[in-house]
């Protein structure tokens, strides 16, 4: 679906998109691909903008692979959240100080079974069921896990 949207070439574009009153605008901030550089000038020069450059379908994994560090929890939370997040990100993510990021890693598809299976004596109740039903769902064998 992205390459119906023009190339965004610039993080100040992207920047005036995502905070455009026309929804034709503010939808392409979502949607639209950006060259590699300029996913790097974004992330790096905009920190204010990093949940949004998130929120974008067409971000790539070493973007992605950033924005797991910002101190911001939504923007981990939003990474985490994201349909086509990295198996490798969601391990990473399931040591976060945030429980919304950790239930997502427990709930999310791609999630590693031995991320999952870290999460399954989670301090927050919730994470640690969700960590359980997921285990109990498995396949026993290890050559039936999700890559």
């Amino acid at each position: 679906m992205a390459d119906r949207f023009p190339e965004i070439t610039s993080a100040e574009e992207f920047i005036r998109l995502r905070q455009s009153k026309d929804p034709a605008e503010y939808n392409l901030s979502a949607w639209a691909a950006l060259p590699l550089p300029t996913w790097w000038d974004l992330v790096r020069n905009h920190p204010d903008i990093r949940f949004w450059a998130a929120h974008n379908r067409t971000v790539p994994p070493e973007i992605l692979a950033e924005l797991i560090k910002d101190p911001d929890w939504r923007v981990r939370d939003r990474v985490a959240s994201k349909r086509d997040c990295p198996p490798e990100l969601l391990e990473q993510l399931v040591d976060d100080p945030h429980d919304s990021v950790r239930r997502l890693v427990a709930g999310h598809p791609h999630s590693p079974r031995s991320a999952v299976a870290r999460l399954v004596d989670d301090p927050w109740p919730v994470i640690a069921e969700e960590a359980r039903a997921r285990m109990a769902e498995w396949p026993s064998t290890e050559s039936s896990e999700p890559s």
